[in-house]
């Protein structure tokens, strides 16, 4: 059966300075892939990609009317910004939005160009775009990928730093609750569950959970947010060794904080203002 959401695609990271957030993320010990350019869009990326999954730097290198509103949002810092939803079809998203009451954008198609054996081949998406009158905190939107081969690639998903995937997503809001009916019009009835004063949603893949600020500050010591108001603040990545990826990172001279016995945290002053979580599961 077709569906309109069917869990996470990739995570939006956006970056003020693509040149330094690639280096960072190297150090990181991700394989970050070659710079692609959005033509339409006025933006550069690079990827880090796993094999279900991925998320991407994204940085703003030619003002467009399509990102305005991410250059109005990098006032405040760069930083986990969207989360794309994985579908069986833009035109399918669209339906399924207009009747949950969202408004979407009409699909919009773009494509960069990638060099896999020596050859240049577009990448191609199809993305709709929710409006911000409909943003639980975090910026939702759907990606058809039309040529899924150029980008989900075997050889592009082995990273020095054992990644493999992306756990989960966390936001800090401080009514996580008055968010469920909003965040059940993208991902269904029943999905948003209460979890003490926060909140769990049921993507269909990874969860992504709303924390208020206090309980975020309990479960991420140390950590100090990157912007003082609502906003998504950190990724989840599964790695097949937390002791191999902890002594990466301290090899390469990244400061870490390690909560307890099963979690590695890269604060934000290191990730581009991402504050990233390393588990193996």
């Amino acid at each position: 059966m077709s569906r309109a959401v069917k869990g996470l695609d990739h995570v939006v990271v956006m970056v003020d300075g693509i040149d330094a957030a690639e280096t960072a993320y190297r150090r990181l010990g991700f394989q970050v892939q070659p710079r692609g350019f959005h033509r339409k869009l006025g933006t550069a990326n690079h990827l880090m990609i796993f094999e279900t999954d991925y998320f991407e730097i994204l940085g703003i290198v030619e003002d467009t009317p399509f990102n305005a509103e991410r250059r109005e949002w990098l006032k405040d810092g760069g930083g986990l910004a969207n989360v794309a939803l994985a579908t069986d079809g833009a035109d399918l998203a669209v339906d399924a939005f207009r009747a949950a009451g969202l408004q979407p954008d009409a699909p919009l198609f773009f494509d960069r160009a990638v060099e896999i054996a020596g050859k240049t081949e577009n990448a191609q998406f199809r993305t709709v775009r929710i409006p911000k009158t409909n943003m639980p905190v975090v910026g939702f939107f759907v990606c058809e990928h039309l040529t899924p081969q150029f980008v989900y690639r075997a050889e592009w998903a082995r990273h020095p730093n054992g990644a493999r995937g992306i756990l989960g997503v966390t936001v800090i809001a401080e009514q996580p609750h008055k968010w469920a009916g909003e965040l059940e019009k993208y991902f269904g009835s029943g999905s948003a569950h209460r979890d003490g004063d926060g909140l769990v949603v049921d993507t269909g893949t990874q969860p992504i959970r709303y924390l208020t600020r206090a309980d975020y500050g309990q479960r991420y010591p140390g950590v100090t947010p990157v912007r003082p108001a609502d906003h998504p603040a950190l990724l989840s990545v599964r790695v097949d060794s937390l002791a191999a990826c902890e002594a990466l990172l301290r090899g390469n001279g990244v400061a870490v904080i390690r909560p307890d016995a099963g979690r590695l945290i890269v604060p934000p002053s290191e990730a581009a203002h991402l504050t990233l979580e390393f588990r193996e599961r």
